[in-house]
């Protein structure tokens, strides 16, 4: 579906073409109004996660939910709202075109919908409120979406770890999802039931091909990574059962580096290691995301590993910044000629 707009701002005509709009996001009157806005830093990557702090503007819909975003082609640019405070500010997740200096936000339409889609900006997302585990690759017989402990929302996963970990149950209780990326950033928020006598953990790992990088895990009490050896990021940092920690994890991969952060605080780094301690590769190109619950060993109490609000997304050392440019302009209809 192609629409030709005409768009007056700060006084000049200037042609605006929409094209590759989904059906239903943009009709030819649909918003009455746009803003430029600013692309400082840019990045060379292409699709690249990046969150927009949008103030409200006069015409603007109180909860945001008619805006949409388009490049200087006119190619709508996918959008996610993650929170909004109602006529103030929304957080708003775009997948930015690589190399992009400006694009457009069209607003001003009282009867919109939000259009924002998280499966197409994040390259990972679950929030678990689908009601079921479709968005991932694979899933193992012991997990399930439930409602009783939830981080936001109405469903949150559970992987139940209530078997040892004997070689062949150890499917049950892995969440998989293939990513196909390099240097990338993990969030979300998790939560232990219980530490059984060996360990009752939970993982967060990510793959390339058969090499597998233990990112970080809630284990014995304490928050760790593994790279052919069990360290702690912080001894100063002590897990507790049945909490739920908000955790970001960035594989920086140019750099050889990881670095952790829980509820907003920097825990630590370390080398970037495979399971068996090589060096993962500047050029690695992880396959897969998994999140896996373990009892370790033969033994050890059941136990449940809660994950919520899960986010796998691309890695920038420098973050592309967007801000409003200029005043806000009114949306007109076609003339016959342009210039």
């Amino acid at each position: 579906m192609r629409y030709d707009r005409l768009i007056r701002a700060g006084g000049v005509f200037v042609a605006l073409l929409i094209a590759s709009i989904p059906a239903g996001a943009l009709d030819a009157e649909e918003f009455t109004r746009q803003q430029t806005i600013a692309v400082d830093n840019p990045s060379t990557i292409d699709r690249l996660e990046v969150l927009f702090n949008a103030t409200h503007l006069p015409g603007m819909r109180p909860d945001f939910a008619d805006i949409r975003f388009v490049d200087a082609g006119g190619t709508a640019i996918p959008h996610w709202v993650e929170d909004v405070t109602d006529s103030s500010y929304a957080r708003v997740w775009l997948a930015l075109p690589a190399s992009t200096s400006e694009i457009v936000m069209l607003y001003g339409n009282p009867e919109a919908r939000g259009a924002g889609d998280p499966d197409a900006v994040f390259t990972f997302f679950e929030d678990y409120e689908r009601g079921n585990l479709s968005r991932w690759s694979f899933c193992g017989s012991n997990v399930a979406i439930q409602s009783s402990t939830v981080r936001g929302g109405a469903y949150a996963g559970d992987i139940n770890v209530s078997e040892p970990d004997l070689r062949h149950l150890a499917n049950n209780r892995i969440c998989l999802a293939n990513v196909s990326a390099g240097p990338l950033v993990i969030e979300g928020d998790f939560q232990v039931s219980e530490f059984g006598r060996w360990c009752g953990s939970g993982y967060i790992q990510l793959w390339s091909g058969a090499d597998r990088i233990y990112a970080l895990h809630l284990r014995n009490e304490s928050v760790q990574y593994y790279d052919s050896v069990h360290r702690n990021f912080t001894v100063d940092l002590q897990a507790e059962t049945d909490t739920w920690y908000h955790i970001k994890v960035v594989a920086d991969t140019p750099n050889a580096i990881e670095h952790a952060w829980i509820d907003g605080k920097y825990i630590g780094n370390r080398t970037l290691r495979f399971a068996d301690g090589s060096l993962v590769p500047d050029d690695v190109v992880f396959t897969d995301f998994a999140l896996i619950g373990s009892s370790a060993w033969s033994e050890g109490e059941p136990h449940h590993f809660y994950t919520d609000n899960i986010r796998v997304r691309k890695y920038a050392s420098t973050k592309p910044v967007l801000t409003y440019m200029g005043s806000p302009g009114e949306m007109h209809s076609p003339s016959p000629a342009v210039g």
